[in-house]
């Protein structure tokens, strides 16, 4: 009985002895629901930065000879019933006779074997130039594993690149957002009087309006005809300029009450400037709320552009983005003669369900008053 007391005070003063952020590390790690997010998170920033090597072609390589191709499956079993080399059907086309529509049949006489690691195309990476893919058909065979576009585009392959273009967009508007709601919220909590008085009528100014019909007209007015780069620019800026007043609201209230915390007094009682207090007292205690708050809004901001291109007001082609991707399928006659297309939903519900899950691990694991 006596050993078992003293495992589980060893055990006690070991927790007490680590810091915050390590107990929220191994919070964090027992919450297996934000691990799963995490490694989703991963797994989706791993695609982007190595969109290059993952996909097998370029966003603007075509395949005339596969106009909206269905998605070819990989097999690993050949017909006879034994394990074999991964391989994909091609199709053979069919016309109905009488409605004269294009059927697309898979043909066990157009085997195409998968060659991993493969040469193909050059993409750059950190300004050097690669030629290996992750996986092309044998001896340079066409292979779609999400199938076509009506241009005989790779789905695949510009899913892959598109994801690039989303997640800048989300992160540059998460980040912006982050930074000035940081520095408004703790601004009109700390000062107060005037200065917060008149930061929280703009706020409200702000929030007055309804969502998505003032980001229809802001985006109106983009220029059509500028560069993509300078509409991307701008695109980005009408994204931030209604994201980061939530945040400065909730920053305001925790600041509000922080300051008449023993510590903050102390340090106003020792002198200390305003300055000190702000950066090594009121903002490192904000910083758990501002890094959830960021792994919640960076999904938002995901969802919301994809929303915006998708109706052919937000990011415009040559640029390739989820959104721009699903502005393809706006025609019912497209989606129905290819429902492939919707392929960049399964991205972008990855994307959120990830980002989600990552931000309820951290919430619980940064509580003080979660268990442990």
């Amino acid at each position: 009985m006596a050993s078992v007391d003293l495992s589980m005070n060893a055990e006690e003063e070991a927790k007490h002895s680590l810091t915050y952020w390590q107990l929220v590390r191994r919070r964090f790690r027992r919450n297996r629901y934000g691990m799963a997010g995490f490694i989703g998170c991963c797994f989706i920033f791993f695609i982007a930065i190595f969109s290059g090597f993952l996909a097998p072609y370029s966003a603007g390589t075509r395949d005339s000879a596969a106009l909206f191709s269905p998605p070819q499956s990989i097999h690993i079993i050949d017909v006879d019933g034994g394990i074999t080399w991964p391989y994909v059907l091609g199709f053979d086309e069919q016309m109905d006779p009488v409605t004269f529509a294009f059927t697309f049949v898979p043909s066990e006489e157009k085997k195409i074997p998968l060659d991993f690691f493969a040469r193909g195309e050059t993409w750059s990476f950190l300004g050097m130039e690669f030629d290996r893919h992750f996986v092309l058909g044998e001896n340079g065979q066409p292979v779609h594993f999400l199938g076509t576009d009506g241009l005989g585009r790779d789905v695949l392959s510009r899913a892959i690149h598109g994801s690039r273009i989303t997640l800048i967009m989300g992160l540059v508007v998460m980040a912006a957002a982050c930074i000035i709601g940081t520095t408004v919220g703790i601004t009109s909590g700390y000062f107060g009087g005037l200065t917060d008085t008149i930061i929280q009528r703009i706020i409200e100014f702000v929030k007055s309006f309804p969502d998505l019909p003032l980001y229809l007209a802001l985006l109106a007015i983009l220029p059509r005809r500028a560069d993509p780069m300078t509409i991307f620019i701008m695109f980005a800026s009408i994204l931030v300029l209604l994201q980061w007043a939530d945040l400065a609201r909730e920053l305001r209230g925790k600041v509000i009450a922080i300051r008449s915390v023993e510590f903050v007094r102390a340090a106003v009682a020792v002198g200390a400037t305003d300055k000190r207090i702000i950066f090594r007292h009121i903002a490192p205690s904000m910083s758990s709320h501002v890094i959830v708050w960021a792994t919640y809004t960076l999904p938002n901001v995901i969802l919301l552009e994809s929303f915006l291109s998708f109706l052919g007001v937000g990011i415009q082609a040559p640029m390739i983005s989820w959104g721009v991707m699903l502005n393809q399928v706006r025609d019912f006659q497209a989606l129905a003669a290819a429902p492939w297309l919707l392929a960049p939903v399964g991205f972008i519900i990855l994307s959120v369900l990830s980002f989600n899950a990552l931000g309820d691990g951290l919430r619980d694991a940064m509580d003080p008053y979660s268990n442990d």
